[in-house]
């Protein structure tokens, strides 16, 4: 387990589990999903707000460096109930907002119920949806960034 706080939300199984689901939808259009999880902002976080921080890891992960600007970043601080979900230009010229914004809410009504494997894996598979009609796997796509979960 990368971090002990963490095994209060998902095992070391579910980050697997999450890990296959962003392979698998991957496989299915040139669209990046990346997870990044925090317990809660440390000392020096607490300067910036949840979503600088996001922005922060976005940038930090390489999600704008996908080919046609397809990266999307999960980030979830799950100690303080901050949920955000930050695409790359290339998505936000094709699909809205409001996409974003009920997945996110999608996400927090899973997490109230204690779900949270299953409002992660949700979340991801509806992206791919999304990713897919816009954005379908090219033929010489390829995987352009790590799908492990990002744990800090």
């Amino acid at each position: 387990m990368k971090k002990e706080w963490l095994s209060n939300f998902l095992s070391p199984g579910d980050l697997d589990k999450i890990k296959e689901e962003i392979n698998n939808v991957e496989r299915r259009t040139c669209g990046e999903i990346r997870l990044s999880l925090r317990d809660k902002r440390n000392f020096f976080e607490k300067l910036y707000k949840c979503h600088e921080l996001a922005v922060r890891d976005f940038e930090k992960m390489g999600m704008t460096n996908t080919k046609n600007k397809t990266g999307i970043l999960v980030f979830i601080v799950f100690g303080e109930r901050y949920y955000d979900i930050l695409a790359d230009e290339g998505i936000y010229n094709k699909i809205p907002d409001s996409t974003w914004n009920n997945l996110e809410a999608k996400l927090k009504e899973e997490f109230r119920s204690g779900n949270y494997l299953t409002g992660i894996l949700q979340i991801i598979d509806r992206m791919g949806d999304a990713l897919c009609r816009e954005f379908p796997r090219e033929d010489d796509d390829v995987n352009e960034l790590s799908d492990e979960v990002v744990v800090h």
